[in-house]
């Protein structure tokens, strides 16, 4: 058994970077598989859930602060800013193109945990699957990344 510190920091680490989570687990701190599957799929769903209620909030934030802003620039009489920016275009070309199945794959894998949760909470807050589905890929990509980071024991250490 291991200190407990080398779980606490791969448990937060699948949290926010969990691509590179099975990495540190297994070769950083010598974790067993199990042992590192485990972590990172209990710290990719902490993640999520913590990101997506915390996506509710800053996604409201946001928007009361963009309201604000418009109504400042108008009685100003100045020019409103473009709404659809290329980061914009980007976001929406991706949800049309991927789905919430392609988002969600992407939010275990290439996106963080914090950008991928957010992103699925602002386009599929009305499914109740989203979060699921999301689980799913993270449950999904934790085996596939912990057996990688086994059969290759340099990466991370």
């Amino acid at each position: 058994m291991m200190d407990l510190h080398a779980y606490i920091i791969v448990f937060f680490t699948a949290a926010t970077k969990f691509l590179a989570s099975p990495f540190i687990g297994i070769n950083g701190f010598g974790l067993s598989l199990l042992d590192t599957f485990l972590t990172v799929t209990s710290g990719g769903i902490f993640g999520t859930i913590v990101f997506f209620t915390f996506g509710k909030i800053l996604i409201k934030f946001s928007q009361k602060i963009k309201r604000a802003k418009l109504e400042k620039l108008k009685k100003l009489g100045k020019p409103l800013p473009k709404m659809m920016t290329r980061m914009n275009k980007l976001i929406i070309k991706t949800k049309h193109l991927f789905g919430v199945w392609g988002i969600a794959f992407l939010t275990a894998s290439i996106l963080s945990i914090p950008i991928g949760s957010i992103i699925c909470e602002k386009f599929y807050r009305h499914k109740k699957s989203t979060i699921f589905i999301v689980f799913l890929f993270v449950i999904i990509n934790s085996l596939l990344l912990s057996l990688l980071a086994s059969s290759f024991p340099t990466i991370g250490k």
